[in-house]
This record gives C-alpha cells, structure tokens and sequence, in this order.
C-alpha cells in the first residue's frame, strides 16, 4: 500500500470518529466516576490487542492490580490509525480524571500523517514511562560495512538501495528518512519497503529483498549474535547493550538520536490538583517490583519523565517529528 493509500484510509478513519462520538461519549460520561485513578484506572491502548501499547498496558494494570494501587482497573483497546482514533476519544472527554491513554514516537507521527484533528498536544501530560532504540542492520555479506558506506551509495545513487523497516510513520521510517536527509537524498529518493513488523523486515533483509533494515536493537540481537545480520549503528545517545559492539551515530559523526517511546496522557482540562495526583500515581507505579520485571521482561529500557522535563520533551519531539514528515513529504 501506498504511502497515499494509508493516509486517505487513515483520514477517513479519524472523520468516522464525530460518529462514534456522538452517542457513546455522552453515555460516557454520565456514567464517569469522578474519585480518580486510584479508584477506578482506566488505561487506553490506542491499538489492537496484542502490539506494543496493549502489551505496555496491560503490564501497567498488572502492576496497578497486583500491588492494589487502585479499586478497579481495565484496559481499553481502541485501534486505528496509528493511534489517532484512541487520541480522539480522550481529546473529546476533556475532565477525565479516570483515563490514561498511552501515547508515543508513532502516534507523534500519525497525527502528522494522517492530518488528525485531534493532537498529543490537546491532552494533558503525564509522563514519559519507556524508550528503546533502532539499528542499522544489513545481511552478513552485504557489501556495506560501515555507515560511512551506506551514506556513501545514498549520496551517489540513493534509489539503488531498497531500505525497510516497519510502517510509514514508524521509528523505522522516520529514522531513515533523517538518515538519507543527512546523506542529501530529497523526499522522493529514499526507497522505503514498509513492513507490518520486525520479524516480516528480517525475513526481508535475510532472502535477498532489501538492503538495508532499521529495527528496534532488540528485535535483531539474535540475528547479530549468530551472524546473520551485521549492525552498522544504533540511533541512541549510547552504545546500546542488545548491541554493544555497535557504534551511535553520533560516534561515526552523525547527529541522530531517535527513540521509540512511550508514555501516558490524560484528557483535557484537568484542574492543577488533577493532574498532581495523576503524575504522582504514575510515580508510584513504575516504582512497583512488578512494572521493573516488565521492563526486564520485554527489553525495555526506563525512561520516566514527568513535570515540565516531560512536557518539554513532548514539545521538542512533536517539532522534530512533523519536520521529517514534512521533508518525506509525508504531511
């Protein structure tokens, strides 16, 4: 499909939101119980059963549950356009003091792809909770041994490269395409073979299909360590340890640094008080035994932020995000 393809079907997933809204957000509302989350948690995984923000989820009910941080709990899947259709249901309960939504590097992405009326900006900001890192990886007899290599064929013949990763406006793309943009490639150079995951790219890069592969470190570790795939570098501030022989970008002198994160989000127009107590039950949370084996579990890295750090954060990578967008001509 067609970066175009997945924007329009996008777009018209988000308009078909004002009708699920309409009926749905008023019985919601009137049925909303006001003590807050430590009396009732409700956490939105923005995405289907199953990825990354529902397995986050559901570790944080875990965690809520096991160490009786709060009376009830459920998860909430409400998939679709990366993400932007959960964002617009908690954009449109504003004063929600029982709803966290999980928010992150690709639904930053998809508000800008997909035109979203609804922004992260709108919500209210909780915390920065994970972060983990892509690399660079290439087959084991590719030509391409270094990142100076790479950078140098995009400079000389950037459609002679077929690149991958996981979906437009993921990590994966957005990484390269400011990798090929500091290689001098426009928007229309970067040949970019979507996938729907880590594991359908290495299947890629393994049997010939691509030249090129960005994953997320701990998706491609194994096939590193058995010498499948040689990483060229990691997009982190520091040596990676699924990766340690990997250089940064930034050691080879390129300034990149992109993380796949995720955090929480509250709704709209809560009151300062409001939004203490959520920051502060966050708090509590990921300081729980439970959230630290999830962290261990699913190689996570810790990356708690909240407060102003956070906020600040959020502003700077929205700026950066919707730059690349821009330049791929994504948005």
């Amino acid at each position: 499909m067609t970066a175009r393809a997945v924007l329009t079907r996008a777009c018209a997933a988000v308009a078909g939101l004002a009708l699920i809204g309409a009926g749905v957000g008023e019985a919601y509302e009137a049925a909303r119980p006001s003590a807050g989350v430590r009396d009732k948690l409700r956490i939105i995984a923005p995405a289907a059963p199953g990825g990354g923000w529902d397995t986050t989820a559901r570790e944080l009910q875990n965690a809520a549950e096991t160490n009786q941080l709060t009376g009830t709990s459920e998860v909430l899947n409400i998939e679709g356009a990366g993400g932007t259709i959960g964002l617009a249901r908690v954009v449109n309960q504003p004063g929600d003091t029982n709803t966290l939504m999980l928010t992150g590097t690709t639904m930053l992405g998809a508000v800008e792809i997909n035109g979203s009326p609804a922004k992260v900006r709108d919500t209210t900001p909780i915390a920065k909770i994970t972060e983990d890192f892509d690399a660079i990886v290439v087959p084991a007899d590719s030509p391409l041994r270094t990142i100076a290599d790479l950078m140098r064929i995009w400079r000389s013949d950037p459609g002679a490269l077929a690149v991958g990763g996981g979906s437009i406006g993921s990590l994966d793309h957005l990484l390269a395409g400011s990798l090929a943009g500091a290689a001098g490639v426009g928007p229309t150079g970067l040949n970019y073979i979507a996938h729907s995951g880590g594991g359908e790219m290495v299947a890629s890069l393994l049997g010939g299909h691509l030249d090129v592969g960005f994953a997320n470190t701990n998706e491609i570790s194994d096939q590193v360590e058995t010498g499948e795939l040689r990483a060229l570098a990691v997009a982190a501030p520091e040596r990676s340890e699924d990766l340690p022989g990997a250089p940064t970008l930034r050691e080879r002198g390129i300034d990149i640094s992109m993380s796949n994160w995720r955090g929480l989000v509250a709704a709209p127009g809560l009151a300062a008080e409001r939004k203490r107590q959520m920051q502060e039950y966050v708090a509590d949370l990921v300081k729980t035994p439970q959230w630290q084996d999830a962290l261990a579990n699913n190689n996570w890295l810790d990356a708690f932020q909240t407060g102003s750090e956070f906020e600040r954060f959020l502003r700077d990578d929205t700026e950066n995000i919707r730059r690349i967008t821009t330049r791929l001509g994504l948005s």
